[in-house]
């Protein structure tokens, strides 16, 4: 279980700071300023989320499997 926390967290910590690295695009070209660098982290940050989410079944297989069902009881 700690694997899928662990890819969770990281997923939503990349949804927070796309979230906030599009904000800093969006200040930066009103100001005038090039957005460019703030789109690249963005694409590298969407590309980060998209890994987790591939890594996300196999993870959940794992977890959830026999041996942890059955040391809950189930």
């Amino acid at each position: 279980m700690k694997a899928v926390q662990s890819l969770l967290g990281d997923h939503q910590d990349s949804v927070v700071s796309r979230d906030a690295l599009r904000e800093l695009a969006v200040q930066a070209h009103a100001a005038g300023e090039t957005a460019f660098t703030w789109g690249l982290l963005y694409g590298q940050e969407e590309a980060s989320a998209q890994a987790q989410e591939r890594e996300l079944p196999q993870a959940w297989a794992e977890a959830s499997g026999p041996k942890l069902r059955a040391a809950l009881g189930d």
